[in-house]
């Protein structure tokens, strides 16, 4: 573990910070409420982007680290093609992507001191756990020790809920749930207020200053008065009023214009609204709901699931799995109890795996939907090397009991002759003892 970064991990007096400590945490978590407040935001973007669950979302948590504690100062947001539906699933563009991103953002200036601590992303069609997806980019982006995770559940009303998974000292993580659960805090706008009323220190977001530093030209356009062909006025002292720097013409001539401007600014925000509002209709009664077909990968064990909730699904009546398995294809069929149960489980037999997924309904109309695995070849099962295993002690104990078998008819026939030669010497003796 190298050393700390920073002080000890206790809030200063111009930041404030929530606390992650659970008694079973090897690690305690000190978290910026602003970063808190920028996670609601994208969380709740992505969430309102779909209307029913939205979309997940991550991002990469930057801060520094002790020798028993982190504290998490920002976040830049993970870019999410969605490939394969609306979950954070990350294909291999997506795992490229980040990649780089973790690179550029080490030269980043904003950054500067910070170091990667983990990543956050959203479920929102499952609990505060981490998936098996969610393991694997953990372990190979984040394989730290003191790196977390940080699951966030969005709720009603931009209520957020959410857990830490972190690794213990034999690196292990516990995935089913977080040591500790907690809400996020809804008196942030508050504070955010309070501090930037100080002086000389801006407490706003990054992602908000940023964007106003872009709009610092815009703005100073817009305030910055027409040029004029008179000369430059000086500053008047508080108090004395400076003359017009225009005749009075040309002032009666440019408020038409203005108001002109103003009206047309008017339509087009009509004209866009209405656009808008056109398009999500269009969207919602026109554009089929994707099924979200999705794969996970356990143990050779290929879990081909899909949103069961879906419209294309509850409608269909009957479905199909087109299985492309290196060479080999094979064609699954799934009634609507099946089709119900949202997930189908396929034993692969290479690393490259593509499933097309096609639902029927009553009509006729047909909606498919494609995705693909990527990964290493599976390893021969365990079960097979016990059989190789047992077989090979079946043939060692066969061999004893036929050496045994060997033993024991040369022990009969010892005996035997043994008998024999009793019987010839109690003839013997009594032939003798007649005589007598």
């Amino acid at each position: 573990m190298s050393a700390p970064l920073n002080p000890p991990l206790t809030p200063g007096p111009e930041v404030k910070f929530g606390l992650w400590a659970p008694p079973e945490s090897p690690l305690s978590i000190e978290y910026s409420l602003v970063v808190i407040e920028e996670i609601r935001h994208e969380v709740a973007e992505g969430f309102q982007r779909l209307s029913r669950g939205g979309i997940e979302v991550g991002g990469v948590l930057y801060g520094t680290h002790g020798e028993r504690g982190i504290r998490i100062l920002a976040l830049r947001p993970i870019a999410c093609e969605h490939a394969r539906g609306p979950g954070l699933v990350f294909s291999d563009k997506d795992r490229m992507s980040l990649h780089e991103q973790l690179l550029r953002d080490k030269d980043d200036p904003q950054l500067e001191g910070m170091v990667s601590v983990g990543w956050f992303l959203s479920h929102t069609r499952s609990g505060i756990l981490l998936s098996e997806s969610d393991q694997e980019i953990y372990s190979i982006f984040f394989p730290a020790p003191w790196q977390v995770t940080m699951v966030v559940r969005p709720g009603r009303n931009n209520a957020m809920r959410a857990g830490f998974f972190v690794r213990d000292a034999e690196g292990s993580v516990k995935t089913d749930r977080s040591y500790l659960e907690f809400d996020f805090p809804d008196r942030l706008p508050a504070f955010i207020e309070r501090a930037g009323e100080r002086p000389g220190r801006d407490r706003r977001p990054p992602s908000l200053r940023r964007a106003e530093m872009s709009d610092a030209p815009v703005r100073e356009r817009r305030e910055r008065p027409e040029a004029s062909s008179a000369p430059a006025q000086p500053f008047a002292p508080r108090g004395e009023e400076s003359p017009p720097a225009f005749a009075l013409p040309q002032f009666a001539t440019a408020k038409p214009r203005r108001r002109n401007w103003l009206w047309l600014v008017g339509w087009a925000a009509v004209l866009v609204v209405a656009a808008l509002l056109g398009l999500r209709y269009w969207m919602e009664n026109s554009a089929p709901e994707p099924i979200s077909l999705s794969l996970l990968e356990h143990d050779g064990q290929l879990l081909i699931e899909w949103n069961r909730s879906a419209k294309p699904v509850m409608k269909a009546v009957s479905g199909s799995l087109a299985i492309a398995d290196g060479a080999q294809t094979e064609t699954v069929s799934l009634n609507r109890e099946q089709l119900a149960a949202g997930r189908f489980t396929y034993l692969r037999k290479t690393g490259t795996v593509e499933v097309r997924m096609t639902v029927q309904d009553a009509g006729g109309v047909k909606a498919q939907e494609e995705s693909r695995y990527l990964g290493r070849a599976p390893e021969a099962p365990q079960s097979a090397q016990e059989l190789h295993e047992l077989e090979k002690r079946r043939d060692e104990l066969e061999a004893e009991v036929q050496r045994l078998r060997q033993e024991n008819n040369t022990q009969a026939a010892r005996i035997q002759q043994l008998e024999r030669l009793l019987r010839v010497l109690q003839t013997r003796l009594g032939i003798d003892s007649g005589k007598q």
